[in-house]
């Protein structure tokens, strides 16, 4: 099964997990903090993959979606996992 983890930076200094999305035979599903998932869901993410044609992904995208949430979630307060395969 593979997922990405998003983590935010918390005042304290740790990071504290705030979405979970599990590659599934539909697309991606997101499970955590509801206003963040629902902005994934309404506002997607950009194809970091093909930046010139301005396009933006959506859990629909399935694996596509998965692997740019680590190039969408970069920055010292939100940052995302590579894809992690567990079985």
């Amino acid at each position: 099964m593979k997922k990405v983890k998003i983590y935010k930076l918390q005042n304290n200094g740790d990071e504290h997990a705030i979405a979970i999305c599990t590659l599934t035979d539909s697309g991606v599903v997101c499970e955590g903090e509801e206003v963040f998932i629902n902005n994934l869901q309404k506002n997607g993410i950009r194809n970091y993959a093909d930046q010139s044609s301005g396009a933006m992904l959506f859990p629909k995208d399935g694996i596509k979606f998965l692997e740019n949430l680590k190039n969408a979630f970069r920055s010292p307060y939100l940052s995302a996992t590579d894809i992690i395969d567990e079985v």
